[in-house]
């Protein structure tokens, strides 16, 4: 008797297995932000976030920063942001502003990028500073932050 439920249980699971389909359908990647958004659909809309960005900085420029620094300039490329200031250092060099630039001020401005744009580059946008010799006109810092260069686990706010 309980060999002939055993083998009835049997039976029965193996008809329920039999109308389970033998495909099944490929897992197609999204990423969830209210709803489902593709990943192309979500670049070409950050690719409009910045040039509305671009738009709407350009009209306020020149913008002084501090007693040295204003912003002169705002561009894009691609998904990358990138603001422009010129320094009026006087009579220093563009080596003495490079090595200032590399050893005081490019922690201070990483620090800031991550705590003032932390939106957008969450939303996998660029942002680039680049920092221009007024006297000169040469580049004497450039400083790029992406997501990943920003550690918002361990970052002090």
């Amino acid at each position: 008797m309980r060999l002939l439920s055993l083998l009835g249980i049997l039976l029965l699971t193996a008809a329920a297995w039999a109308t389970v389909p033998a495909t099944m359908q490929p897992f197609n990647p999204t990423i969830q932000v209210n709803g489902d958004l593709k990943v192309d659909k979500m670049r070409m809309q950050n690719l409009n976030v910045v040039k509305k960005a671009v738009e709407g900085i350009r009209e306020t420029l020149p913008q002084k920063v501090d007693a040295y620094t204003q912003m002169v300039g705002v561009d894009s490329n691609g998904t990358e942001l990138i603001y422009t200031f010129e320094v009026d250092a006087g009579p220093k060099s563009d080596e003495t502003l490079k090595k200032d630039g590399q050893t005081r001020m490019t922690p201070v401005i990483r620090k800031g990028i991550c705590t003032d744009a932390k939106r957008f580059l969450q939303s996998d946008i660029t942002i680039t500073y680049r920092y221009l010799n007024k006297a000169t006109r040469n580049e004497i810092l450039k400083v790029t932050m992406d997501k990943k260069a920003c550690d918002y686990n361990t970052m002090t706010q």
